[in-house]
This record gives structure tokens, C-alpha cells and sequence, in this order.
């Protein structure tokens, strides 16, 4: 298969698709979920049902059409609103055409070419953040979830501008979870990290959008789909969102610094649901699969098969908790990670360290 961002700009590059666990390599830094006053869209089970039209009601305020151009270079993505300062969350292959160029966005449900000014980038995780004038726009937030509560068959819904045709949406369901994407293009490596994979279709144009569960609140952000070696074009059901845990920390560091580091621990690992902990025995949190020699998790003595379950005093649920966990620390830090072997609790003084 070949994997490509789901955005419309010219000479998109093919990207490789690596399906199966979750790079736990990578580290995240530590955010707050943001609440909301509005009404929340009818909720949903797994295997049910969303009132698609009640969650559009409350995504699309929240929604915007980013378009960057630089030179003859031209292109277009979605974004979500993240705060009353004007702050965007999106996909960095959304915005790097447009790099040293202009960047506008349109609002859902508001005003339409409003400036915005790139707040920072990062390539490696695909995620970036842009920025307008407060007083340009209305601004509604979107509603943060929880993207460590998934299941499979739970119900979704993207949100975007597929092919330039804004204030879409589309339905499905969670397909799968931690999923490894390789999307790094030429030399610059980028990977999606714990993805959630879902078959709500996504198109060009989509990528940097909102993937939101039934209340409306968002889980993901779309950023790639499958697509056959024969190509064709168009969803064939195998999209790809990065979690919205693994996806705000990251913001959150933009926004406060310009920039986001990506401090590790050096394991590989897969999150313990609900459902994979009923049927295991093992408690909730992050099932390390591989320790990688040299780091820090190796140092501790950590080993295949060992349920990470806290980092440095932080509960964790699962790996994009324990992503944004180690985020909380610098390089050189050395934390206190709990973990569980054989239903006994150990704990680990773990190093930090740069990939």
C-alpha cells in the first residue's frame, strides 16, 4: 500500500504505509483538556450510532479551511479551533507549502480569508499551529475527548475540507487503534504516532481536521489515508487520525515555545484498553513490546512485556498518556516509572534522553 496525506496541493508526494504497534519512541509533552459550555451532541456506544446532524451542530463552529500559498505553490487543508487567542491546530503537510508564504482560513461558520501567521511546526509528528488576530473572528473552541477512551466500533466522525468543499462531514467507526504510519517525506522523517485508524472518510483536503466522537468532542486529527498501489484516488476506508492526547501536548509545547522537543525513554509499545485488560488480566496502561538498547527504560531494567502504568508520579492509561507523561520532562531528567511484571508492581529509575 502507499499512504498519502489526505490535503490538495501540487506534486503530493507517495508515502509508505507500516501498519502495526505504536511507536512508543517518541515522547509528548503535558497539556490540559479544554471544556466547553455548548451543548454536547447524543452520545454513543460502540457499534451504535451518532446523531450525525446534532455533531455537526457543534464541530462546525469550530472548524476552519486553511489555504497557504507560496509563489506558484498553492494548497489547502482543515484545522480546529483550540482557544480564544486565535490558536489552530493542523497537520504540518497542510502548512509547509506555504512556508515563507501567506497563510488564510475560513471559517466554517464565520469569516473567510482571515490572516494567520504560523505559530510553529513540527515535522516529525506531522503537527503544527497557526494563529489569528482574535479580533479577526468569532472564536469557539473545539471540545477536547479523550483519545485513550476509544474502542473498536466505536462511532466517529471527520470533519474537513475534503477536495476544497468545506463544512464536510463524514461518519464511521474506530476501526483500529495503535497504529505505527510512516509519512516522512524526502529526508525529513515523520511518523503518526499510536494512530487511530477509522474508515470516516478522508480525502485531500481533509488532513488537520477534527476526528470527533459523538458528543462532538474531538479524539484526532485527521491526517492520512490509504490508498492502493494502482492508485485511483479517493477513501477506501483505511484513514488514519493522531490522537488528540498525543496531538495538544504537542500543540501546547507550540504554542509556548515555538517549538516541540521529543524527550524519550527508548520503549516501543501498545496501550492496554478496556477491553484488551478484561482479557488479559493485565491493568490499564502501556505494554511495552520492544526496549530499545542504550536508553533509558533499558537502563532501568525494563523489559518486553511490562505494563507501564505511571511516569514520574503520573497515572497512565495507556501509550499516549505515558507520551505525554515523559513530555513533562526535559533530557537529563531521571523519573520514577511504575510499571507491572508477573502482577507484581516494580518501580524503575528511569533517564531521559533525546532519540
Amino acid at each position: 500500500m502507499r499512504l498519502t496525506p489526505g490535503r490538495l496541493v501540487a506534486g503530493a508526494a507517495a508515502l509508505a504505509l507500516l501498519s502495526g504497534i505504536t511507536g512508543g519512541l517518541l515522547g509528548a509533552a503535558a497539556s490540559g483538556s479544554g471544556g466547553d459550555g455548548r451543548p454536547a451532541a447524543a452520545a454513543a456506544t460502540a457499534g451504535g450510532g451518532c446523531d450525525v446532524t446534532a455533531v455537526a451542530g457543534v464541530v462546525f463552529p469550530s472548524l476552519v479551511t486553511i489555504n497557504v500559498r507560496r509563489g506558484a505553490v498553492s494548497g489547502l487543508g482543515s484545522g480546529s479551533v483550540l482557544d480564544q487567542n486565535g490558536n489552530i491546530l493542523t497537520n504540518d503537510h497542510v502548512i509547509a507549502p506555504g512556508v515563507g508564504g501567506t497563510v488564510t482560513v475560513d471559517f466554517a461558520r464565520g469569516a473567510s480569508e482571515v490572516p494567520a501567521t504560523l505559530v510553529g511546526r513540527d515535522p516529525a509528528t506531522d503537527l503544527a499551529v497557526v494563529r489569528v488576530d482574535p479580533a479577526a473572528a468569532t472564536l469557539t473552541p473545539i471540545a477536547i475527548g479523550d483519545s485513550s477512551a476509544l474502542v473498536v466500533g466505536q462511532p466517529v466522525v471527520a470533519a474537513g475540507s475534503p477536495l476544497g468543499l468545506n463544512s464536510t462531514i463524514t461518519a464511521g467507526v474506530v476501526s483500529a487503534l495503535n497504529r505505527w504510519i510512516d509519512v516522512g517525506q524526502g529526508e525529513e522523517p515523520a511518523a503518526l504516532v499510536n494512530a487511530v485508524q477509522t474508515d470516516a472518510a478522508v480525502n485531500q483536503g481533509n488532513s488537520g481536521g477534527p476526528l470527533v466522537d459523538c458528543s462532538g468532542r474531538q479524539v484526532g486529527v485527521n491526517s492520512a489515508g490509504a490508498q492502493p498501489p494502482e492508485g485511483g484516488g479517493g477513501s477506501i476506508g483505511l484513514n488514519f487520525a493522531i490522537p488528540i492526547d498525543f496531538a495538544r501536548s504537542v500543540a501546547q509545547q507550540i504554542i509556548e515555545t515555538g517549538r516541540a522537543t521529543h524527550p524519550v525513554i527508548g520503549v516501543m509499545s501498545v496501550s492496554v484498553t478496556d477491553e484488551i485488560a478484561k482479557a488479559t488480566g493485565l491493568p490499564r496502561g502501556a505494554l511495552v513490546e520492544q526496549v530499545v538498547p542504550g536508553f533509558g527504560a533499558a537502563r532501568g531494567g525494563l523489559r518486553p512485556g511490562d505494563v507501564i502504568t505511571q511516569v514520574g508520579g503520573t497515572a497512565v492509561n495507556g501509550t499516549d498518556q505515558m507520551l505525554v507523561a515523559i513530555r513533562a520532562h526535559r533530557p537529563g531528567d531521571v523519573v520514577d516509572v511504575r510499571y507491572q511484571r508477573g502482577g507484581a508492581t516494580r518501580t524503575a529509575q528511569v533517564p531521559v534522553s533525546e532519540p
